[in-house]
């Protein structure tokens, strides 16, 4: 974690602004520990990563899914290039949906990024500045997280949830989500948080499989089968975005067979 980052960095809980102690390393922060004054919390910093979360913390569908997609890490990348072979490979999926950014140097924040799959599409435009990425899982963190050192990209990665963002209002250019929102503990909360943390005027783009599609998914053996009495809502979230956003639209993308299997809802922050 860059130093400079800690700026923009807030308690997920309270909101109120974080000290940085027991660091090891000099621009980058490798090891230390993020302090909270105001509600007296503490966060760690492991390999670089901010940890914000504790998987015993995590309630609901958070604590299920956590514990699945560190897991399914092992086998994400393959997994996610066969399902997108139907839709055309999983170039033409992912930038159906990249390719509704607003990209400007700006600061952009992936939340669910998962092992990193949408990084090589987003590099190759030469409008993206600095990425941030958030995920439930460290698992899938892990695997970014080597992936990006491997290519000595510019990313900031955060372990923490998307209902409880760990940075300040109005620090992002502009915000993603691909896949995962249809798992979320609460969707509106997340919602929330990711207008919360986009600056005016910034686009917001959320997208994920259909209900049929999720259904399917949801009964893979193993990773989505038992929810424990916890409810899965996949219903399209478009009715949680606020009336006061802009320009809010809704397309059906990954189009195979005469039917579309995922959507894509995207609007702006106003002014």
């Amino acid at each position: 974690m860059k130093r400079s980052t800690l700026e923009f960095l807030c308690c997920p809980g309270c909101q109120a602004a974080l000290s940085l102690s027991n660091e090891f390393g000099e621009k980058a922060v490798y090891r230390g520990e993020l302090y909270c004054s105001h509600c007296e919390r503490s966060f760690l910093i492991k390999n670089g990563v901010a940890h914000f979360i504790h998987p015993r913390e995590l309630e609901g569908l958070n604590r299920q899914f956590a514990r699945s997609y560190n897991w399914f890490s092992h086998v994400y990348a393959l997994f996610t290039k066969v399902a997108f072979l139907p839709f055309g490979g999983e170039r033409r999926a992912r930038k159906e949906i990249l390719n509704r950014l607003e990209l400007n140097s700006g600061r952009i924040l992936e939340v669910s990024i998962g092992s990193g799959e949408n990084l090589p599409y987003l590099f190759e435009s030469p409008g993206v500045g600095e990425v941030y990425g958030l995920d439930i899982s460290a698992g899938q963190l892990a695997r970014c997280n080597s992936f990006i050192t491997k290519r000595g990209w510019p990313v900031e990665l955060f372990l923490g949830t998307a209902e409880a963002l760990p940075f300040k209002s109005d620090s992002f250019d502009s915000v993603l989500h691909i896949g995962g929102i249809n798992f979320f503990s609460s969707k509106k909360k997340a919602i929330e948080e990711m207008i919360r943390v986009a600056r005016p005027k910034s686009k917001i783009v959320i997208a994920d499989e259909s209900e049929r599609l999720a259904k399917l998914l949801y009964r893979i053996p193993g990773f989505m089968h038992s929810n424990k009495g916890n409810e899965v809502d996949t219903t399209m979230p478009s009715q949680l975005v606020p009336e006061t956003m802009e320009e809010i639209r809704v397309d059906g993308i990954w189009k195979a067979h005469g039917q579309y299997h995922g959507y894509c809802l995207e609007f702006r922050k106003p002014s």
